[in-house]
């Protein structure tokens, strides 16, 4: 599984735990797991070649 994935994955179940019972750190964990992961995979996007 590619990297950026997990880390969207794992940063969409950290912030519904946080914001379900565990706290205002798991939100702010979640947030930041899934905006590293869309950047990997806007800079991955990039870095493609042509054909």
């Amino acid at each position: 599984m590619a990297l950026w994935l997990v880390l969207i994955i794992a940063g969409l179940v950290s912030l519904v735990l946080g914001l379900i019972a565990l706290g205002n750190f798991f939100v702010w964990a979640g947030v930041i797991a899934m905006v590293v992961g869309v950047v990997l995979v806007l800079v991955n996007r990039g870095n493609r070649k042509v054909g």
